[in-house]
């Protein structure tokens, strides 16, 4: 009985010693588990404000020319397309075989805003046209560039096609003693390029 007595004074005593301190324990889990409900809200708000580029995709993908999708470029995983009559090799961001078996490229520019197609997306367009055209029985007629604000369908003709073919003779000539001709580009695309050392505009930047 004695034992028992001593026994139960001392689980007692510990239990009161050790009250206090998981009181303080229980609240501190409390305020962790709440900040990081607080933290998980915040972020789930900020996404939804601000869609990641996956999902700015997925959007624009439902709203593709009619036919059936033939090759995606856009997750990075597909293969580069090669031209057979031209040096020239692309991945466009979707091809989409039309009902009538023409191919039509479509690039995504999500991040732009612009009220007119850009010049060097129309040129980026023009070389799909043309390894389109020796990939498939029926040569492309259009294809669609696609901005955060405006869809622009670009037309492919002659005209175009033969700029494509001086822009590669151009290219074709240029060496370390016979540059490009550029006059502006941007930082981040000259940073990345390999041509960058012996580039008179990427050297600038």
């Amino acid at each position: 009985m004695l034992h028992q007595a001593l026994s139960s004074g001392a689980l007692g005593a510990a239990h009161r010693a050790a009250g206090p301190v998981g009181v303080t324990l229980i609240c501190l889990a409390a305020v962790v588990v709440a900040a990081l409900l607080i933290l998980l809200l915040n972020e789930h708000r900020a996404r939804r404000r601000q869609p990641r580029p996956a999902r700015q995709e997925r959007k624009a993908a439902q709203q593709l020319p009619e036919g059936r999708i033939v090759y995606q470029g856009v997750d990075g995983t597909g293969e580069p397309l090669l031209a057979t009559s031209y040096p020239l090799s692309g991945k466009p961001d979707y091809v989409i075989l039309s009902p009538e078996g023409m191919p039509i490229p479509v690039e995504l520019k999500l991040t732009i805003e612009s009220e007119e197609a850009q010049r060097h997306h129309v040129m980026q367009l023009a070389a799909y046209f043309v390894i389109l055209e020796d990939l498939y029985d029926r040569p492309p007629t259009y294809g669609v560039l696609r901005y955060a604000n405006k869809d622009f369908t670009i037309q492919y003709s002659e005209a175009l096609k033969r700029k494509v073919a001086r822009r590669l003779a151009e290219m074709e000539h240029c060496d370390e003693q016979h540059p490009p001709t550029l006059t502006h580009q941007l930082p981040s695309k000259c940073h990345a390029c390999p041509f960058q050392p012996i580039c008179p505009i990427g050297l600038r930047q």
